[in-house]
């Protein structure tokens, strides 16, 4: 079933949606300074075109925070602090879109979609895109090892 949804979702707009943002994360690359940003604008594209199915994690939760050195997470939130202006104009558009998509009952789960990109946006360096199943074992292995100490 999710299959089709993302099937659906793609020929109708996720497809050009990706696109855009693979075409943004090109731009980001053009600079040094940009490459971080880049890659997440094609983590997020991975989103944009098949995001039924999909979850949105912290490289800490998928790593473990002990497998992420300090450097990279101070990297991390020194970038996010300059996304900041971009990532709310955008969080705030696929809110909107959210909103409207909530207003009928059959985009229920298309807006549900856009909430969950828009939080992906805020914050999106150190996130990853994962598939269900990833995002599960993460949590079960994470919540082992935090048993185990």
């Amino acid at each position: 079933m999710t299959a089709l949804i993302n099937l659906i979702w793609f020929v109708f707009g996720g497809f050009l949606l990706g696109i855009a943002w693979y075409i943004i994360g090109l731009f980001f690359y053009i600079t040094i300074i940009g490459i971080p940003l880049g890659s997440v604008c094609f983590e997020f594209a991975k989103l944009s075109m098949f995001p039924f199915g999909k979850e949105v994690i912290r490289e800490t939760e998928l790593k473990g925070k002990q497998n992420v050195s300090s450097l990279k997470k101070v990297f991390h939130v020194i970038i996010n602090i300059i996304w900041i202006p971009i990532g709310i104009i955008f969080t705030l558009a696929y809110l909107v879109l959210g909103i409207i998509s909530f207003i009928t009952i059959i985009g229920i789960p298309i807006g549900i979609v856009y909430v969950r990109m828009g939080q992906f946006l805020l914050f999106p360096v150190g996130a990853r895109v994962v598939s269900k199943k990833q995002s599960y074992a993460s949590a079960v292995a994470e919540e082992i090892e935090r048993r185990h100490n």
